[in-house]
């Protein structure tokens, strides 16, 4: 089975993405009442959900995430749980050129671009997804950029055409709170799905490294030396990817700094 024809990019693919609501039709029946719709950042910034840190509502004014990159030519995948929310996630609602680069990449129409995994694209250096890639790989990024006496921005490029990143649900929120009904989405069965029937396959014939840094109890991957599990209590939390930690030291090999 390959990455082309893999249920998870077909679902993403025929997914309606022309105005919000932002659901998988698969899932709608799933999370409809669990959801709060915000169209604008305005609207966002003005209701009565905002700077509510504990709150569990999925967000889909915007868009999902069930992955970045490009999955066909990837050669490192780190798995996480959900994206996260912040303020400044709503600002894409303003702003055309990111979100035709997000359906794009939803899409994997992601033959001749420049930064598949889009959050390192300095374009969008104002938007919360670059700042929080752009800290967990800013070290790779530099030894990239040293060893290979390029630009940071290039350093970025290189990173961004190797790297892809998966969440087992796709739907912002400010606190994870899908633990009842995740495994009943199938937009996270079929990921999981993706990742048995290709990820590990791929690992296995060192063709790729997986770096599970959250979710690791439901990702559930074997033991073998191109998969990184995360400790729960040790690692998980910060999810650190620098040059001391095992996923940051496995993606610098990967890279041959």
């Amino acid at each position: 089975m390959t990455d082309k024809v893999h249920r998870l990019i077909e679902l993403w693919q025929n997914c309606p993405l022309d105005n919000a609501p932002f659901i998988l039709p698969e899932d709608k029946t799933e999370i409809q009442k669990r959801t709060v719709l915000y169209r604008s950042f305005e609207d966002y910034a003005t209701s009565s959900t905002f700077g509510h840190k504990d709150d569990t509502s999925l967000h889909v004014g915007l868009l999902p995430v069930p992955y970045v990159g490009n999955l066909q030519k990837a050669a490192v995948f780190i798995l996480m749980l959900n994206p996260a929310l912040s303020h400044g996630d709503y600002l894409e609602c303003e702003d055309e050129t990111l979100k035709k680069e997000h359906i794009r990449n939803l899409r994997q129409d992601d033959a001749n671009v420049e930064f598949p995994f889009w959050f390192l694209d300095p374009r969008f250096a104002w938007h919360p997804g670059f700042g929080y890639w752009e800290k967990k790989l800013g070290e790779l990024a530099h030894a990239l950029e040293k060893k290979q006496k390029i630009t940071y921005q290039k350093a970025l490029q290189c990173l961004s055409q190797c790297l892809a990143c998966l969440e087992l649900m796709p739907y912002h929120s400010e606190k994870f709170g899908a633990g009842p009904f995740l495994k009943r989405l199938i937009s996270t069965q079929v990921m999981l799905e993706y990742v048995q029937e290709v990820l590990i396959p791929k690992a296995k014939n060192d063709q790729a490294i997986i770096v599970v840094t959250r979710g690791t109890r439901i990702w559930n991957l074997p033991r073998h030396e191109n998969i990184i599990v995360y400790d729960p209590k040790r690692e998980a939390q910060a999810a650190s990817l620098s040059l001391k930690s095992r996923g940051g030291k496995a993606i610098a090999n990967q890279l041959g700094l």
